[in-house]
This record gives C-alpha cells, sequence and structure tokens, in this order.
C-alpha cells in the first residue's frame, strides 16, 4: 500500500452519496431520482429507465477495477475473495436458469463482469444442464461444490441446495482470509463475515431448520464464534442479544430496545458498525490495505441501497 492509494480512496469517499443525498432520492418520484443520479459518478452509465439496474453496476465496477491494477500479491487476493460473491450472485443466476428454464435473454443483464477474470459468463450460461455448468467452471472448488450439490439433489427442480453451497464456499474462503488478517483488515472482515452469518441463521431458523441442519449448511464459523455460543445465539428466546458482542459502542442497548428481533434493524446495525470500523482503519493504518477493503464494502452498501430504492419506485433490477 501507499499514499497513492490512500490519496485514491480519500477522493473516493468524497463522492460517495451522503445519507443526506439518499434520503432525497428516497422521497424524490422517480424521473426526479433518475435525473439527481445522473448529476452523480454513477451518471455516465445511466442512459435509460430500462438500463438503469446494469448501470449502477457499471458505474461501481468502473469504480472499484483500478485497485485491481495497483495492488499485488496477498493484497489482492484478498480483495478478490472479499468481492467474489459477485462471482458467486452470477452462479447463482445461471444455476437458477437452468433449474427453473429462465430465457437466457432475461439473466443476460443482470450478469456482472468481473475485472479481475476473464470469465464468460454468458458463454456458461449457454451450456446445456447443471452437470456441463461443473464441468465447464474455471474454477475446481466451485465445480466440486456444484457437483456435490447436484449429487444430492439429482433432478429435483431445488434451487436452495446449490445457492447455499455456493454461499457457504464463498464465506469459507472469507473466513480463512480473516484467520491471517492484518489488525487494520481483521476487524472489517469480522464485521461482514458475522452479520452474514447471522442473518443466514436467523432466516433458517425462520424456515424451521434445526440448530444441527443449519451446521450441514453453514461454512465452518468457529474461527468466528464458538458452536455452543452459536448454538445459544440462536436458539434462545432471547439470545440473538448476544449478537451485540460483535458491534460497536451502543448496539448492546439498541438491542436490548427490541421487543423481538428485526433482521432489517439488525443488518443496519452491522452496516452501521462496517463505517466506524473503516474510520478507525483510517486512523489506525492509513496506509494499509484495510482502507481499500473498508471503502470497497462502503461502495457495495452505496450500490445496494440505491438498486433497493430504485427497485421500490418501480425500476426493475
Amino acid at each position: 500500500m501507499s499514499a497513492y492509494h490512500l490519496a485514491k480512496v480519500r477522493a473516493k469517499l468524497s463522492r460517495m452519496l451522503s445519507e443526506e443525498e439518499l434520503r432525497g432520492l428516497r422521497d424524490e418520484p422517480l424521473e426526479a431520482a433518475l435525473e439527481r443520479l445522473r448529476e452523480t459518478p454513477y451518471g455516465r452509465h445511466l442512459a435509460g429507465d430500462a438500463a438503469v439496474s446494469e448501470g449502477l453496476r457499471r458505474g461501481f465496477w468502473e469504480d472499484v477495477a483500478p485497485f485491481f491494477l495497483t495492488l499485488r500479491g496477498r493484497d489482492r487476493a484478498l480483495l478478490e475473495a472479499v468481492l467474489a460473491h459477485w462471482r458467486v450472485e452470477n452462479l447463482k443466476l445461471i444455476v437458477r436458469a437452468k433449474i427453473r428454464g429462465i430465457p437466457s435473454r432475461e439473466v443476460e443483464p443482470l450478469l456482472h463482469e468481473l475485472p479481475w477474470e476473464k470469465v464468460d459468463y454468458k458463454a456458461l450460461l449457454a451450456v446445456p444442464g447443471i452437470e456441463a455448468l461443473a464441468k465447464a467452471l474455471p474454477w475446481p472448488d466451485y465445480a466440486r461444490r456444484i457437483e456435490a450439490v447436484h449429487q444430492q439433489v439429482g433432478d429435483r427442480r431445488e434451487t436452495f441446495p446449490y445457492e447455499a453451497g455456493l454461499d457457504s464456499l464463498y464465506l469459507e474462503r472469507l473466513i480463512h482470509h480473516l484467520a491471517g488478517a492484518r489488525p487494520d483488515v481483521a476487524p472489517i472482515l469480522r464485521n461482514r463475515i458475522a452479520k452474514e452469518l447471522f442473518l443466514w441463521c436467523f432466516r433458517l431458523k425462520g424456515y424451521g431448520f434445526t440448530f444441527p441442519e443449519m451446521v450441514g449448511v453453514l461454512p465452518d464459523f468457529r474461527p468466528l464464534i464458538l458452536q455452543e455460543e452459536l448454538r445459544r445465539t440462536v436458539e434462545d428466546h432471547e439470545g440473538w442479544r448476544g449478537v451485540a458482542r460483535f458491534l460497536g459502542p451502543g448496539a448492546e442497548g439498541e438491542l436490548s430496545r427490541m421487543e423481538e428481533l428485526d433482521l432489517g434493524v439488525l443488518e443496519e446495525l452491522f452496516d452501521r458498525d462496517l463505517a466506524s470500523k473503516v474510520r478507525k482503519a483510517f486512523a489506525a493504518a492509513p496506509f494499509g490495505v484495510g482502507i481499500v477493503v473498508g471503502y470497497v464494502y462502503l461502495k457495495e452498501l452505496e450500490l445496494r441501497r440505491l438498486m433497493r430504492l430504485l427497485e421500490g419506485k418501480g425500476v426493475r433490477n
């Protein structure tokens, strides 16, 4: 890392949409909101209503792609692991299309062109069936995971086992990086992994999964939390309040005031805590890779909030 990265990230942070701007977009009708967005760094990619979501995604990738040109070795590998969930999103889209018979023309606009990969996802979308997809994948670990799931479910038209298997593999890789992460990176990764782990557990519980069944779906989470602690957090009536120890000051008070678990609020608490951890990385290690990883996560949050906001106004994602 260098002063170059510090300057680049500071400049990029200054161009992110503020909370006030996001609230303003939320309150505007669709056309007025789009006009405002065309005045932001996303503007050059927003050609019209039909291309809004694709334009936002392109704006995101244009913003983060330069990091892949300047980072090397361990730092670049970490950034690739952080952003690999977009690969997983692509693969889940392709699996859904094959199992549910969704036409390729509906899926292709939703696929991400990932700047660090030379993979033709449209070609993967075109291969006939799940077995052929697994054989065509350039990543042995993803191919093995899809093949293993396919052996279990056979020709049943179920997408959840594939999606869960791919999500679990992504988190496994991120947990692996957490184990050797530098002090400026570890709190940021821990925040993101804990958020996904807990949201996943509580959603699985809502679907009727028992804790042993959850463990069969989840990645090896023990570097983050002991199994018995996770069991208590998930199974006990008010055990979810134990999530507070993974969040910053003030979260325990907010959780204690909640009469029942609200996953939307829990997600917001993790995202707010992320911003705090990124600020700490800037203060403690301004030349560390943590500021890049933190910025990329913040930019992802901005992208997802914009897409949800516009989806609420009738724009298809």
